[in-house]
């Protein structure tokens, strides 16, 4: 097994927010960003896999592909832009493809770069298990696979496998510190989350629950799998609302859904006094918190582990063989409305 790298430091600024208290504004153009990007991939695979001929012809070729999970999801979106860009920054072709959240379209993407000859093989693995065919066609192919925030099974008996991404479980830890600082005595709260197959599903859920040892009055009610997407957080708080008679906080295991809970809670004039937490860091979710529409969420650096991406590409391109690429975490950025404004554009 691959020692973990640690790409920065944890902020202490977690320590002091909860000593006084771990896809508004840019609104447009995050929607710009998780939609734009499908069709700037779409035409970008098409000249790419036309250079890609020309040179491989030529013997120059090196290309890298990326299945991106969904274009929809603003992280995703944004993640895939920064990626494109810093791979290409190195003079690294990348052809990159949307699964638009389909776990055999996004295998069957990756059995495509392999027919297309790249020399590497990532994505934002759509699921830990359901992802497996993927990375052991990859491993059949002798091509690495890089996987982004999502672990595939079994990637550990590969070599060629190399994860990116950030400690999940720190980003459940960072929820329940926070609502044990804040949340008065005998809270009760409800928690959202992603499809439980996933393995950030059970890392933030586990961070979540040791965090909230520290408050035995805290009671979570129930659990719902609102698919980590807005429209099931909006329709499932809504019946939420008619279910229980006291709700302290919502915390959601992703932005969007955090973002569909806010909608439902203004539609029903709930707002003021259910705090409402997340993980991701999107654009809309930090102008939520700047407005008092959401309390918290564990921003993931896109930034920090696209150019992480893009320097294992590097690596790879120049030589170093994959075996000796150690795995890559970037800390999550705990953003409450203390320091919002540290984080938006």
């Amino acid at each position: 097994m691959k020692r973990k790298v640690l790409k920065s430091l944890l902020p202490v600024v977690l320590a002091a927010m909860c000593l006084t208290g771990c896809g508004a504004s840019g609104g447009d153009t995050a929607a710009e960003e998780s939609q734009a990007p499908a069709a700037d991939g779409e035409a970008s695979a098409e000249q790419t896999d036309s250079a890609a001929t020309d040179e491989a012809a030529a013997g120059e070729a090196y290309l890298v592909g990326f299945a991106n999970n969904s274009d929809t999801y603003n992280y995703c979106a944004k993640f895939r832009s920064y990626l494109k860009e810093e791979t290409e920054a190195k003079g690294i072709q990348i052809m990159v493809t949307d699964a638009a959240g389909d776990t055999n379209v996004q295998n069957g993407q990756i059995d495509d770069f392999i027919v297309q000859n790249v020399n590497v093989a990532s994505a934002i693995s759509n699921d830990s298990d359901g992802s497996v065919p993927a990375l052991e066609a990859a491993k059949t192919a002798g091509i690495p696979y890089i996987s982004f925030l999502v672990a595939v099974t079994g990637g550990d008996d590969y070599d060629g496998y190399i994860y990116v991404g950030s400690p999940n479980t720190d980003a459940g830890r960072a929820q329940g510190e926070y609502l044990c600082e804040v949340l008065p005595e005998n809270a009760k709260i409800l928690y959202f989350t992603g499809e439980p197959v996933d393995q950030q599903y059970a890392d933030r859920k586990q961070g979540l629950t040791d965090a909230l040892k520290a408050r035995s009055d805290i009671e979570i009610m129930d659990e719902y799998n609102v698919k980590n997407a807005k429209d099931q957080g909006m329709r499932t708080t809504e019946d939420c609302l008619m279910s229980y008679e006291t709700i302290d906080a919502i915390v959601c295991q992703n932005d969007d859904a955090a973002l569909g809970v806010v909608e439902a809670l203004k539609s029903a004039g709930r707002l003021d006094g259910i705090l409402v937490l997340g993980v991701d860091g999107s654009d809309d979710a930090l102008a939520a918190i700047k407005s008092g529409e959401m309390a918290m969420t564990a921003l993931q650096d896109a930034r920090a582990q696209a150019q992480a991406g893009a320097d294992i590409f590097e690596q790879i391109k120049n030589g170093t063989n994959p075996a000796d690429i150690e795995d890559v975490y970037v800390p999550f950025k705990i953003v409450t409305a203390d320091n919002v404004d540290e984080y938006l554009k």
